[in-house]
């Protein structure tokens, strides 16, 4: 004989288990994938094709010396493209995208430690599952000028407001281990670095980390920094810093003066300081030039007094370069 279920006992079951069901699968998708290879790009790349919500396609670039996972790979009209994640430093989160590749460029998945086994050689509070999921790491290749490449790791943990640089150096092992780290505060109003390239700027075979770092000291005297970082023995060594930006309204001089030489009136205060930095040949390497304008106020006046361009290139001398500012 057959038991006939109720109908209003069957659909009770079936919204009892519904959203035990709709967890399962949330918590399924929400397990990131394992990469199936990484892409090391020396020259970084101009075409990152990331899906907008709108079923539109927007243009990013990934950073020179950037290494990113692969997830899948497909060609279409004779062409190779991989599905990658790189981070995007303006929102300090990854984004899936596809970039045009070389199938031979693909490096094997064991090549390179999963974030996981990153962030368990930093201990705490990366242990912890809730900031294990909501860390972002862009990762670089740093070439030394002897050895291995280095592995540089910018990790965004924005629920927890906090950001690191961390070097990873090769052991004889094969395994990376975690060396110098330099923290950043993040939040809303300020994130802790807005773009991160690497480059041989001396010629020598090994590279640079450069980054672009915003600060704040007063309510009215903030700007960004780009800062040159070499990277030896797992330590981290500043060898240039400049700003692209300085704005110093929170005090004024008690008379406006132009100093000598020009550069020094760069961050003085009652100035607004704009900026930009490029990189010219010098003998085999680069050697960093700033170009840029540096406003005059006086207080009470909204409108700047005067103006001054100023021209500088920062030349190698074996250690470091050219301070801006002597």
């Amino acid at each position: 004989m057959k038991t006939r279920i109720p109908a209003v006992w069957l659909l009770f079951s079936i919204l009892v288990s519904f959203p035990a069901l709709s967890k399962a699968k949330e918590k399924k998708e929400r397990e990131p994938p394992t990469p199936i290879g990484w892409l090391h790009l020396p020259q970084g790349s101009e075409s990152f094709s990331v899906p907008e919500p709108d079923l539109q396609k927007a243009k990013r670039k990934i950073p020179r010396g950037a290494l990113v996972p692969v997830y899948k790979t497909k060609e279409k009209g004779g062409t190779t493209f991989a599905q990658v994640k790189a981070v995007h430093f303006e929102t300090g989160t990854a984004e899936m995208g596809w970039v045009q590749i070389k199938p031979a460029d693909i490096k094997p998945a064991e090549a390179y430690p999963l974030d996981s086994d990153l962030l368990k050689q930093l201990g705490p509070p990366y242990l912890d599952d809730f900031t294990a999921a909501h860390t972002d790491i862009a990762r670089y290749l740093v070439r030394q000028a002897q050895g291995p490449p280095a592995l540089l790791c910018y990790m965004s943990t924005a629920p927890l407001s906090m950001a690191r640089l961390v070097i990873f150096t090769p052991s004889e092992r094969g395994k990376y281990v975690a060396g110098a780290t330099v923290n950043f505060v993040i939040g809303e109003m300020q994130p802790g670095i807005t773009s991160l390239e690497v480059r041989d700027l001396v010629g020598d075979g090994s590279d640079f980390a450069i980054s672009k770092e915003p600060f704040r000291e007063q309510a009215e005297t903030y700007g960004t920094n780009i800062v040159v970082r070499k990277i030896a023995n797992g330590s981290f060594q500043i060898v240039w810093q400049a700003p692209t930006e300085f704005h110093n309204l929170s005090e004024y001089s008690p008379k406006m003066q132009i100093l000598q030489p020009p550069e020094k009136n760069i961050g003085a205060p009652g100035t607004v300081t704009k900026g930009e930095v490029t990189y010219r040949a010098q003998g085999s390497g680069q050697e960093p030039v700033w170009k840029g304008k540096v406003d005059f106020f006086v207080f009470g006046r909204e409108k700047p007094l005067d103006s001054l361009n100023i021209e500088k290139a920062c030349a190698w001398d074996g250690k470091e370069f050219a301070p801006l500012k002597d």
